[in-house]
C-alpha cells in the first residue's frame, strides 16, 4: 500500500481514464464558451441591426416632419402676404369713403 503520492498508487489506466475525463471537460467548457462568444457576436449582430433599422425609421419620419413643416411655412407667407393685400385694400377703401 502506498501512501506517498496518490500518482504513483493509481494504476497506469486508471491516471490515464482520468486525464481522458478531464481533458473531455475542458473541451467541453471550452465549446461551450465558444458558443456563448458566438451568441454574444449574433446579438450583437442583430442590436447593431435594430438599432440601425429605429434610426432609419426615425429619420424618415424626420424628413417627413421637416417637409410639412416647409409645405405649411410656405402656406403661412401666402396667406400673410394675402391678409397685407385685403387690409391695404380695405384702408383704400375707408379713405374714399372718408372723403
Amino acid at each position: 500500500m502506498c501512501t506517498s503520492n496518490i500518482k504513483e498508487c493509481m494504476s497506469l489506466p486508471s491516471l490515464q481514464l482520468n486525464q481522458k475525463a478531464k481533458s473531455k471537460q475542458a473541451r467541453f467548457r471550452i465549446r461551450v464558451q465558444v458558443q456563448i462568444h458566438r451568441l454574444n457576436g449574433v446579438n450583437k449582430y442583430t442590436q447593431a441591426r435594430e438599432m440601425e433599422l429605429k434610426n432609419w425609421k426615425l429619420y424618415m419620419q424626420n424628413m417627413c416632419i421637416m417637409k410639412e413643416n416647409e409645405r405649411l411655412r410656405n402656406k403661412a407667407t401666402l396667406l400673410h402676404q394675402e391678409n397685407l393685400a385685403l387690409l391695404s385694400v380695405l384702408l383704400l377703401e375707408k379713405k374714399k369713403f372718408q372723403l
